[in-house]
């Protein structure tokens, strides 16, 4: 099998080139189709990401408004930690590349032109000095406080895939994966194959599904990663691999030791406090999952970080009647989350969508605990255990927090999704009461008495299924008109015959004559509306 992946069916950018900042840079497409280096403080403005929000959405309906709502989950606010990571992201990105120039011819020649130097009588090294490991970060913390999230900003300023036309490769800058809920390492090699797939066209996964050994398939993994330039991998909810059954310690160093010692691959673990511990237990050392920097992220504490984002999103109200930040909301807000980011962000989401859907329409102390009592009524161990500050307990309940998280997601789509339902059902009640009293209206007007014109239309609505007072009158016509053509109910008291009112209107007869004689080639309905019965065509208040 071919492993150059197809071209044709791919659109990303074709690499551009500018001069290297650092000499050991020059001459390296990898490095210099990158975008300028850039420090943390002259990208953090663009680090944030600010939903869309004006004063007029507040007046727009309430299920609309709880759409708007949904918004905030794309809300990031730049926060101090997020500095220095933005730079590591990209350090680490040019750090990997540094020693893998796809264009050099190979250094034996420069080896053998030191050697012959060296035996001239020049001092200098015979063998290269390079790094013998690839750089790596790891990034640790309960699951809401923002690890992942922060790490996508990151990476988006560096593009994820290049094409190097003039020198016919792909360049893949940076991978993330997220480790598999229950997933062995094998799942997770083939999960890299997989988005290499994704994002090329290939058929890598496709070619490598004889591997008969995780260790077979690191190493194809390996190759895949070092053909396409792989320059960061990023894997994300290490923990879940590391709990993963058949996963053992000496597999999980194969791997990382393939990548970073051998592929020179550098990589980013992130993931919960069990996660470190469980990596910890891997490496003799802890530098050697986080050579360049390890931080362990906490949740808010009650100071200025928090002020500062807390007062940020609280701008984001689509009640009709916002109200300022008291610190007492405040202080329930914190108290109800423990300053978990996510948890703050989906407690602010649900009560406004309680506000709009019950028509308060502000946001109140007594709003906030409520929703979080019937909300968060799952996470209460664990927000019992933050407050607690005690670490054995916050690990006790990691997972509860994180499918609590997810649940929470779900729970805002959901009472969005709700609304909108709602408000369809509604406008179609709405809409046929509408239908049903126009119809009744033009029964009426034809001459049927308006008890048994609404008996008719209820039938017409509910036993036929029509929709619309057009679809309802032509239907009731029809067949009163065809009833009293061809056997009227009598009664023969004293020998005459007595028509049924009630289900046939005097104008039976015009209507049966009209519907014959007109609508032989099209249908009933045209030739009632042709002949300004119930179309506006006549000007009469029958007209649907």
């Amino acid at each position: 099998m071919s492993t150059k992946p197809v071209v044709e069916t791919i659109n990303w950018p074709e690499a551009i080139y500018r001069p290297a900042d650092l000499p050991e840079h020059a001459g390296n497409p990898l490095i210099e189709a990158l975008p300028p280096f850039r420090a943390a403080k002259d990208v953090m403005k663009a680090f944030g990401r600010y939903p869309h929000i004006s004063a007029g959405e507040r007046q727009l309906p309430k299920e609309t408004r709880m759409q708007c709502v949904l918004r905030l989950d794309e809300y990031v606010e730049p926060l101090p930690k997020h500095f220095g990571l933005v730079e590591q992201i990209g350090l680490l990105i040019r750090a990997g590349y540094t020693s893998r120039n796809p264009l050099d011819p190979g250094h034996s020649k420069k080896m053998k032109e030191y050697y012959r130097r060296a035996m001239g009588g020049e001092i200098l090294t015979i063998s290269p000095t390079r790094r013998s490991t690839a750089p790596s970060i790891a990034l640790f913390g309960v699951s809401g406080v923002g690890k992942s999230t922060a790490i996508e900003r990151a990476l988006a300023f560096s593009p994820q895939v290049l094409y190097h036309k003039e020198h016919g490769f792909f360049q893949i800058c940076w991978l993330k994966i997220d480790c598999p809920l229950d997933g062995s390492l094998k799942q997770f090699l083939l999960a890299i194959l997989d988005k290499v797939d994704e994002l090329l066209g290939s058929k890598w996964r496709q070619a490598f599904k004889g591997a008969k050994t995780v260790d077979e398939l690191i190493g194809h993994v390996a190759r895949v990663a070092v053909t396409h330039h792989l320059g960061l991998l990023v894997m994300d909810e290490v923990q879940n691999l590391l709990l993963a059954s058949g996963v053992g310690q000496e597999k999980m160093l194969n791997f990382f030791v393939t990548l970073s010692n051998e592929v020179k691959i550098p990589y980013v673990t992130i993931g919960t406090p069990r996660g470190l511990a469980l990596l910890n237990g891997v490496f003799r050392e802890a530098r050697r999952v986080s050579d360049m920097g390890g931080a362990i992220w906490d949740a808010f504490g009650e100071g200025k970080e928090w002020e500062h984002f807390v007062e940020g999103m609280w701008e984001y109200q689509w009640t009709k009647k916002p109200v300022e930040l008291s610190p007492v909301l405040k202080s329930v807000l914190y108290d109800e989350t423990q300053g978990v980011t996510a948890l703050v962000v989906r407690l602010f989401q649900l009560s406004q969508i309680e506000a709009i859907r019950t028509g308060t329409e502000t946001l109140t102390d007594e709003l906030l605990r409520k929703v979080a009592k019937q909300k968060f009524r799952l996470l209460a161990p664990m927000l019992d255990a933050l407050r607690s500050k005690d670490e054995k307990k916050i690990s006790k309940y990691e997972d509860l927090l994180t499918n609590g998280l997810k649940s929470l997601g779900q729970d805002v789509d959901r009472d969005a999704q709700l609304a909108l339902l709602q408000a369809a059902k509604a406008e179609s009640q709405t809409q046929a009461i509408a239908e049903k009293t126009r119809a009744v209206s033009a029964l009426v007007d034809l001459g049927t008495e308006e008890s048994a014109a609404k008996k008719l239309v209820d039938d017409a609505f509910e036993r036929q299924g029509l929709k619309t007072c057009l679809e309802a009158v032509g239907f009731i016509l029809r067949s009163a008109g065809v009833a009293g053509a061809a056997t009227a109910k009598t009664k023969s008291g004293n020998g005459g015959a007595k028509t049924d009112k009630a289900t046939v209107p005097p104008l039976a007869n015009r209507l049966k004559a009209v519907v014959d004689g007109n609508g032989k080639n099209g249908n009933g309905h045209d030739a009632l509306r042709q002949a300004g019965i119930i179309a506006g065509v006549g000007g009469g208040a029958a007209a649907c």
